[in-house]
């Protein structure tokens, strides 16, 4: 499944450096925004988040 996410990159989406980096980064978003369910995933030379509906299915990813 993780592999899904990667393929639909997106150019803008926010690339952390580090999975701890990203991990935090989700866990901001989770709070502001309790309608979604947000995922590390690796990809594009770092770690970026997937913003996911509430029944697991890909939304987008979280950009800058």
């Amino acid at each position: 499944m993780s592999q899904a996410f990667v393929k639909e990159s997106s150019a803008s989406a926010l690339v952390r450096s580090s999975r701890e980096s990203a991990e935090n980064t989700a866990k901001v978003y989770r709070s502001i925004e309790p309608e979604f369910d947000f995922a590390v995933r690796e990809g594009r030379g770092g770690w970026m988040i997937a913003r996911l509906k509430k029944d697991g299915d890909f939304d987008s990813w979280v950009e800058e």
